[in-house]
This record gives structure tokens, sequence and C-alpha cells, in this order.
């Protein structure tokens, strides 16, 4: 408290010998050059007073404490100053008459001052006056009335430069104003900011989902903690992002620069649920990588924000559910055949049975073979990929087959079937695959049209591709339910609460094969209006590749 006392006082001190200090330099510079220049001038008693008390205003603008006094004190140092100045203008009248000028000094002080601004006008008119008339005040002749007009020149021009200094100093007082105003909003904005990125660290390190913000050049600006423990993991030996422990999705496949996740999304690729591998040995885990390009207002690439979640479980379970189907669709299978042969046995024996004992084993029979095709489509969707053996086919000649085949089913649930193809339509595909994926569509198509209606097959070619097209006017579903019609024992809730018979797996086979084809399937939907699934699949040799791509992957 008391440092901060001697302080602030050191400082009011100092402002006011910074104000004291000009007029006194300049006083003795005319003392001290006088003998020289002005003989005489010091043995003037006149001026000697006046030299005498501004040096002595000085010395009290350092030694009296002028914060302990009444405020409004120390300007009684401006006031004595003009008092000095006349007495060492009156003193120094004969050899230099223009010393009134220094009367700028208080001027300037006083209009800097706390004052109203008409008092400090007032003060710097009687101040300039007195400067100007002390001789007068001493001898004064009235026949001279005339020529002593000229004594108010100094105070009018002293009231001009103190009204502009006054305008200047409130224009100047207005300009601190808004720039502390805009400081403090400054500072604010600052402060929120600082809130604002604490918070959003906080978030970024509490989320278990890597990510990682790049700038154009791949340099990382932002990033998490989560992240952080993904590039551990994934550092090799060396900081070389060659020797990076980065692997494809067979998790052996180390991944090629220009498939990183950082660097296609810099070259403004946009991408979601990528499996990668990183690690290796029992520490490797499986990220499933999004990534999206960040552009400037130019619409250039300015950076790239990638995301990391850990899916390891998830693939881990996926991976023992395939396996798990796999393995308990071969257990089902060998007795199945089994009871089917002996079941036919039956029927071929001899001995013929009673006629209710012969309806009791088709019934048998008939659910045998169900199991068995059930069994069938559970080996079909236990792996990603389906072997398919491509060669040339006339597609429209399929589509044609599969409306013969499904004719019977679509009469008894008074649906009529339409197609409309080129024909012929000649491409390199798998015809047993095609006509499965064809044969699935439409019995779908019709299966889900219980109020009848009409299904129709279309198919066009273009340059690159041809699609295939089957629309129908039935139950529909959600934006929702079309994006996850193709998972495995996938079935919506409408189709359930009608019991209509199914395991869900038709569709996700039907994804399998037109994959494996090189090619893709979507579907459009909506409650109550019906469904369109589109099959797209390459033209001719792109089936070669794609059957080849599966090969390796299977190898």
């Amino acid at each position: 408290m008391w440092l901060r006392g001697m302080a602030s006082r050191f400082t009011i001190n100092r402002s006011v010998v910074l104000c004291q200090i000009p007029l006194t330099v300049i006083v003795v510079v005319i003392g001290v050059t006088a003998p020289v220049l002005r003989p005489g001038l010091m043995s003037n008693s006149t001026f000697d007073l006046g030299f005498s008390m501004i040096l002595l205003l000085l010395a009290l603008s350092v030694v009296v404490p002028w914060r302990e006094l009444p405020r409004g004190s120390l300007l009684m140092v401006p006031i004595l100053d003009f008092v000095a100045i006349a007495l060492v203008r009156a003193g120094a009248t004969e050899t230099q008459p223009a010393l009134g000028v220094l009367a700028i000094f208080p001027v300037l002080w006083l209009m800097r001052s706390a004052l109203p601004t008409w008092a400090a006008l007032v003060l710097t008119v009687v101040g300039s006056l007195l400067v100007t008339a002390w001789p007068l005040l001493f001898s004064f002749d009235s026949s001279r009335m005339r020529s002593y007009l000229g004594i108010l020149l100094l105070p009018i021009v002293m009231l001009c430069i103190a009204a502009t200094i006054r305008v200047m100093s409130l224009s100047a007082t207005a300009r601190e104003l808004e720039i502390e105003r805009k400081d403090r909003e400054l500072n604010d904005l600052l402060r929120a900011a600082i809130d604002r990125e604490r918070v959003l660290t906080a978030i970024l390190n509490t989320v278990d989902v890597g990510l990682t913000a790049v700038d154009a050049h791949g340099n990382t600006t932002l990033t998490n903690r989560q992240q952080e423990l993904f590039n551990r993991l994934a550092a090799g030996h060396d900081d070389d992002e060659h020797d990076s422990l980065m692997f494809g999705p067979d998790r052996v496949t180390p991944l090629p620069v220009d498939r990183k996740p950082i660097h296609r999304a810099l070259t403004g690729e946009t991408f979601a649920d990528e499996i990668i591998w990183v690690g290796e040995g029992d520490a490797q885990r499986a990220l499933s990588t999004a990534a999206r390009p960040i552009k400037n207002t130019d619409g250039h690439i300015a950076g790239a924000l990638v995301v990391c979640s850990d899916v390891t479980e998830l693939v881990e379970a996926v991976n023992a559910k395939d396996a798990f189907i796999s393995n308990i669709s071969h257990e089902f299978h060998a007795p199945l055949t089994s009871v089917l042969g002996y079941l036919e046995l039956v029927m071929e024996d001899e001995h013929r049975l009673p006629t209710h004992l012969r309806g009791y084993v088709d019934v048998a029979g008939r659910n045998a073979e169900r199991v068995l095709h059930l069994v069938a489509d559970l080996l079909s969707t236990a792996g990603d990929k389906v072997r398919v053996h491509p060669r040339p086919v006339d597609l429209a000649a399929l589509i044609e087959m599969s409306v013969r085949s499904n004719r019977l089913r679509a009469q008894r649930n008074q649906v009529k079937l339409q197609s409309t193809a080129q024909n012929p339509l000649w491409t390199l595909i798998d015809p047993l695959r095609i006509s499965q994926v064809l044969d699935n569509l439409v019995s779908n198509a019709i299966k889900y049209s219980p109020g009848g209606g009409v299904v129709s097959i279309r198919a066009e070619e273009t340059e690159s591709s041809i699609s295939l097209h089957v629309e129908d006017r039935g139950m529909g579903m959600t934006e929702q339910e079309a994006r996850q019609v193709f998972s495995r024992f996938y079935r919506t809730p409408a189709a359930r609460r009608a019991d209509i018979e199914g395991a869900g797996l038709g569709l996700a086979i039907t994804k399998s094969i037109v994959e494996s084809h090189g090619g893709a399937i979507s579907c459009v939907s909506s409650p109550g209006k019906g469904s369109c699934f589109t099959v797209t699949l390459p033209v001719n040799g792109e089936v070669s590749r794609a059957q080849h791509d599966s090969m390796q992957e299977s190898v």
C-alpha cells in the first residue's frame, strides 16, 4: 500500500515537473546568454525577480506532495507562471520585448487540465493580459490610451490558441475514449475466444474419436488426445511417412501414401467409413476413417479434417459373426442333405405309404428344402465377396426369363409384370448370379405389393454402364429404412407387422453379387408409394477387373 502511494505521488509530481521544465529551460537559457547577447539584463531587479520565481516554481513542483493537497492546487503553478512571465517581460522590455509569448506554456497547461472550458479561457485571457499590462499597473497615462490598445493583441492570440488547444484536446480525448472502448471490446472478445478454446479443447480431448485438422500443405493445425494415441500407434521406427504402420483392410498390405486419409482429403476427396489398420502385432487396431476437405472463399482447398474411430471390436465381432454363420451353415448342410435323401427313399420305397403318411413326409420334405435354401443363403452372405464367372450374355434374355418364372407368383398376388429392355443387351456377366439378382428383386417387388399393382423392369445401356431398374407400387419404406435394407437380416417394421415371410438375406446377397461384378445397387422409396431398385453394372471388361480383385483378396 505504501509503495503504491509513493508510486502515485511520484507520477503526479513528475507530470507537474514535466509541464514546468520547458518554461524554466527557456528562461534559464535567456539568463545564461544575457551577459553576451543582452548586457545588463541580469542586473535588472524585475527580471531577476521573475527569473528566481520561475526557478522556485520548478523546485516546488518537485518537492510539494501535490497528491495530498486539495484537488486543483497544482493549478496555482501555471497561474503563478503568468506573474513570473510578466516580471521577466517587464525586466527585459528594452532588450527582449517578445518574451510575452512565453505565456503559451501556462496556457497549454490550463487548457489540458480538468478545468471547465470557460474557466480555463478566462484564466488564459486574464493571465495574458497581466503579462502585457504589467508595466501599466504602476505608470498608467490616460493620454496614451490609444497606444495601450496593443496590449490586447497577446490576450486575443492566446485566447485563439487556447480555444484551438481545447478543441484538439477534446477530439483527442474522444479518440482515446473510443480506443479504450475498442480495447475493452477486444479484450472481451479475446477472453471469450480463450474460454471457447478451453471448452473446445476439453470437448475434443473428452470424445473417443480422433480428430485432425491440417492446412493445405498437410501440416497439423489441430488435433486431440485420442488422435495422438492413434498417431503413436501408427508411427514406424522413423518419422518418415513411408515407414508408418498403416495397412489396408487385409491388415498386412502397407497403405500407399496416396491412399492415406490426409492425402486423399487434400486432393479434394470426400469419404466415410473407410477401414484401415494401424500398429502391428497384438496392438493393431482397426480405424474407421472419414475426411472432408476445407475450402476457402475462393473455392480452393485450404486444408482438411480427418476423423478416426476405433472399430476394432466391431470388426472382430463382424468377422466372428461371419465365421459363426459359415460354420453353422456347413454344420446344418450335411444333416439336411441326409434328411432329404432319406425322405426321398421313403417316398420311392416299393411299399407305398398310406396317403396321409405320404402327405406328412411331403410336408417334411418341403420344409427341409426351405431350410436348405436358407442355409445356402447364409453361406452366400458369410463372405464379403461372391465369386462370379463372367461370360458374354444377353441381359435382355435374362430379364425375360425372370419375368416368365415369376409370372405365376405375380398372378397370385394380383400384380402385373411389365418389362422394357433394349434387345439384345450383350455384356460380360455371370448369368447364374445376375439371374439370382433379378429373381430376388422381382420376387421382392411382388411380395411387398400385397394390394396388387404393377411391377416394371427396365434396362438401358450407356457407353460405360448398364442400368437395371425394378420398380413397384407397393408398401414402400422410409428413407432411413431404404439405407438399411441391404444389411443382413434386416427387415422393415412394416414387413414384420404384415407377417411377410423372409429372413432379410436376399438383398444382402444381391448387393454382394452386384459389387462382385464391379457394380452398385441403390434404392429410392417412399412409404405407401412403392420402391425403385437400381442396379448399375459396368460394360464388358470392368467386371473382369472386379472379379480379378475379388480373387486376389480371397487369396
